[in-house]
């Protein structure tokens, strides 16, 4: 899966993220859930930049900012 698509795919949890964090109160479960989940996304993310081939990500990437 290319950036682009993981970006889209990942929206939704990443606004109910900033939702929750944002909205709920300081050391609530919500915000503690939020963290957890951002945790994961971003070992996630950490996984897949490891593994993708450099040059086809960074290709990518300047495409996107290019349109």
């Amino acid at each position: 899966m290319n950036i682009a698509k993981q970006c889209r795919k990942q929206r939704n949890i990443a606004d109910k993220i900033f939702m929750d964090f944002k909205y709920t109160k300081p050391g609530s479960q919500e915000q503690i859930n939020a963290l957890q989940t951002f945790h994961l996304l971003i070992g996630v993310w950490a996984d897949s930049c490891i593994r993708s081939d450099e040059k086809t990500s960074l290709g990518e990437i300047a495409f996107e900012r290019s349109i």
